[in-house]
């Protein structure tokens, strides 16, 4: 099965910025050769939680489906792969998941953008072209939101690790004296 290039790159750069495990191809091909109903309820809720403000979205998987069953599979077993990282985040971070979620609105109408380009005029092309410069710096700027909301993790993570070890360097003594008793206690214990 084929994946498009844009589309598994999205989902590969999201699933790494959000901290996740990398989503493989075989995720996205068994729903598109299974085509559960239950995927299909699912990518259509998410398109309305990603892109409330773009009622298209569900009708453009209505003219996808209308125009090809394999494409539109497709689209639905990213949708659903990418609304199953989402709700995988937000129970570790909303915040991330808020704009993981974003950031996937914007994926889905490029590819949006990506299939109507296939059958534009010139002019039609050029304003396509521009809407998806203007997606993807709105996604490199999320993709950099999620960058420093790591980083910050990070640091905080960085300085308990030397918080604890200072501690242990100034209670050196009393650790290794702790450690000793116990050796100790255990060799004089009776068996």
């Amino acid at each position: 099965m084929y994946v498009p290039k844009l589309a598994f790159a999205f989902m590969l750069v999201a699933s790494s910025v959000a901290g996740q495990e990398e989503i493989s191809a075989p995720q996205v091909q068994k729903i598109v050769q299974e085509r559960p109903r239950e995927a299909e309820a699912a990518a259509r809720a998410f398109i309305m939680l990603i892109a409330p403000d773009r009622v298209e979205g569900s009708r453009s998987l209505d003219s996808l489906k209308a125009y090809s069953l394999d494409q539109y599979w497709m689209e639905v077993a990213q949708l659903t792969v990418q609304f199953n990282m989402v709700q995988n985040l937000a129970r570790r971070d909303s915040v991330r998941a808020q704009l993981v979620a974003k950031m996937f609105g914007l994926e889905a109408y490029a590819r949006e953008l990506q299939r109507a380009y296939r059958f534009a005029n010139e002019a039609q092309r050029t304003t396509f072209r521009s809407q998806l410069e203007t997606l993807i710096g709105g996604h490199f700027d999320i993709e950099n939101q999620l960058r420093v909301l790591e980083i910050k993790d990070i640091e905080r993570r960085l300085a308990e690790v030397r918080a604890e070890t200072q501690r242990r360097i100034e209670k050196r003594a009393e650790f290794v004296k702790f450690s000793v008793d116990g050796i100790i206690r255990d060799a004089t214990r009776p068996q």
